[in-house]
């Protein structure tokens, strides 16, 4: 399947509301894509010399909603199953088990020839600007195949009218419908992409971190283009990125990810002033503060070890061979993905042991290893 192509549905089911960022209920109408127990392995590829059954826990039992209009950011380590998410809902990778809806409709098992004519509704802008383009096209060319492959357009001409309103919607000069690739600049290529997504007006588009491959002044100058466009045409984001800080500015939502699991999601301002989980506090720790003397005063936190193999991850909670506040527990049961203390319902952490507002996760210390295994510690974050 080219990078250029979707994956959308559209129909009507019956699915219990949800609370929303106020804590709220929301209605069906309002919920564009609901993932429910969601499930990716992939296997182990056997050798000449061991025959393998093992499989890569990718994503393992997420549930999630992107609402509409909404920015929904999915941040975690390298490896956590974030793109894996991503490329399921966009059905570019079959599940293993779990459900998809999009716009209503169940889209988790359909055929690729049953897809096709859903596949408008979702598109994806991808973290490469250089790799993402073909260099032997002429931009033009590029940004025409969704349009191509979807049969929109009744002439040559229309196409190339609607390649060109759309260059000139992501800030290109639409005179240069014939120049290469390479003729442009690391942003200039971005917002190719950007054009490319946007050219059959999706209800959701994916942004697998859009601006980790570009200059700092590059990367908001695409940030406030999608902000936008999404304003302009009423668009739907789930946003990949590591960069918290840039997950701040574009995010309604945040969900973070860790082996394979969403352990924390809430509003984006509750996730950076209130969070949970010991691993959404490590993450937050590590995004640098523009303040030195602020950033000398605040809670710094290192994890101690290696994130364990997806392929046989910890029972209980995954997170505990690292935590600083895992105890036998952590072990022995895998905690519910809820609500804690008092906050409000669509502010859910799994975790047996959050953190408090005024608690400071540096001077904790586990009870599963001792003290030569202290996993939190004051200093920079590690692992």
């Amino acid at each position: 399947m080219s990078t250029h192509e979707s994956a959308a549905a559209t129909s009507s089911s019956s699915v219990a509301p949800t609370p929303d960022a106020r804590g709220d209920h929301t209605s069906d109408d309002d919920v564009l894509v609901r993932v429910e127990s969601l499930v990716k392995y992939f296997p182990v590829q056997s050798t000449a010399l061991r025959r393998s059954r093992e499989a890569v826990h990718a994503v393992d039992g997420v549930d999630l909603e992107i609402r509409r209009g909404e920015t929904l950011g999915l941040v975690g380590e390298t490896g956590c199953g974030k793109s894996t998410l991503a490329r399921c809902v966009a059905r570019l990778y079959d599940v293993t088990s779990g459900r998809i809806q999009f716009d209503g409709a169940d889209i988790t098992t359909l055929s690729r020839r049953k897809m096709r004519p859903f596949r408008r509704d979702i598109q994806m802008i991808f973290q490469d600007p250089y790799g993402s383009l073909n260099p032997r096209r002429r931009v033009g060319s590029i940004i025409a195949d969704p349009l191509t492959i979807h049969g929109v357009g009744d002439s040559r001409r229309g196409r190339k009218r609607a390649v060109q309103e759309a260059m000139e919607l992501v800030g290109l000069n639409p005179e240069h419908y014939n120049r290469f690739p390479a003729e442009f600049s690391g942003g200039q290529r971005q917002r190719i992409g950007v054009a490319r997504a946007l050219v059959l007006r999706p209800k959701l588009i994916i942004c697998d971190e859009p601006v980790s491959a570009l200059d700092v002044s590059i990367q908001a100058q695409i940030i406030n283009l999608l902000a936008d466009l999404q304003s302009e045409l009423g668009l739907t984001y789930l946003f990949i990125a590591h960069d918290l800080s840039v997950v701040r500015h574009v995010s309604d939502r945040v969900a973070v990810m860790y082996l394979g699991k969403v352990v924390e999601i809430a509003a984006g301002s509750d996730i950076y002033n209130h969070s949970r989980h010991p691993y959404a506090r490590a993450l937050l720790s590590a995004v640098p503060l523009p303040d030195p003397e602020l950033a000398k005063t605040r809670e710094r936190v290192i994890l101690v070890g290696d994130v364990p193999s997806p392929i046989d991850p910890p029972r209980g909670c995954r997170f505990h061979p690292r935590c600083p506040k895992a105890t036998q527990v952590c072990v022995d049961q895998e905690p519910a993905l809820l609500p804690r203390f008092d906050d409000p319902p669509n502010h859910a952490a799994a975790c047996h042991h959050p953190v408090a507002d005024d608690e400071n996760l540096a001077d904790a210390r586990s009870t599963l290893f001792g003290d030569e295994s202290a996993v939190a510690e004051p200093g920079a974050l590690s692992g």
